[in-house]
């Protein structure tokens, strides 16, 4: 399995701070080439959402390149690697919230992170950033934690109108807003030629599900240059579209059979 990645991001079309924070680590760990994509949104209509974005960035960085390589890997792994990961999201949660309270001030941020282990994938998430997978067919791996979301799942609202309702801005969990948080986890396996997206909701509100396929499944990148061009020229389409947000996205593509010309991250 080889994999090329690369990640990008954009302030938008009215915003005076890009308050996204993205990013794509990778190292070999017991033998593996291992990946983490990580993508927040710092909370609009609170104070420094760039902020509490970089800050949730950075410790899960620290967390992939220092702490998961200790973990031993037994019957128990799966477990851990979860729990470990919520522990993660938890601690910055609090830091973020006492931050405020000695500030006078709330911040806040999404977070969807994904570990790519060679074989399985394991999620945090926290918001309404998304996670999809890419095999075929485009399958969202997280769950919005948005007042729509919540609708839709109560029978209140019609999932095809969600895109247009307002309450799809409404965001229930955030990392910082409070002191507690509902940090979901999620892991799975991944075979075969696949990609992951990682993204804000200033890149999916005009994505298309199809153009995602079509660009990051069924069209191969050979090197993280060119995947990158790739994530370049689709972010200016967007911003062409009317999206005025910040715009954030990563993308990891793995094949069975692949030669790489470079591995380097954005």
């Amino acid at each position: 399995m080889n994999c090329v990645a690369c990640c990008g991001t954009d302030i938008g079309t009215s915003r005076k701070v890009n308050q996204d924070a993205v990013s794509i680590k990778t190292r070999q760990i017991h033998g593996t080439d291992c990946y983490m994509a990580i993508v927040c949104d710092g909370v609009g209509g609170l104070a420094q959402g760039e902020y509490a974005s970089s800050c949730m960035r950075e410790r899960l960085e620290r967390w992939f390149l220092y702490e998961y390589p200790q973990i031993t890997v037994n019957d128990e792994t799966d477990k851990i690697i979860q729990e470990r990961l919520k522990k993660t999201v938890d601690i910055q949660n609090k830091v973020l919230y006492e931050y405020g309270k000695r500030q006078g001030i709330r911040c806040a941020t999404t977070v969807s992170a994904l570990l790519w282990t060679g074989q399985k994938y394991f999620i945090v998430h926290v918001g309404d950033s998304r996670i999809y997978l890419l095999d075929g067919k485009v399958k969202q791996l997280t769950e919005d934690q948005t007042l729509a979301a919540r609708e839709v799942k109560l029978g209140v609202l019609q999932k095809e109108d969600v895109q247009k309702d307002v309450r799809q801005n409404v965001i229930l969990q955030s990392v910082g807003a409070e002191r507690s948080v509902n940090i979901l986890t999620y892991c799975g396996y991944a075979g075969g030629d696949f990609s992951f997206l990682v993204c804000t909701d200033g890149f999916y509100h005009h994505a298309d599900k199809m153009e995602l396929s079509e660009l990051f499944y069924e069209k191969k990148y050979n090197s993280s240059d060119e995947l990158g061009r790739k994530i370049e020229g689709l972010i200016r389409c967007i911003k062409e579209r009317g999206e005025q947000d910040n715009i954030s996205i990563a993308v990891i593509q793995c094949r069975e059979n692949m030669l790489i010309h470079a591995h380097d991250m954005c």
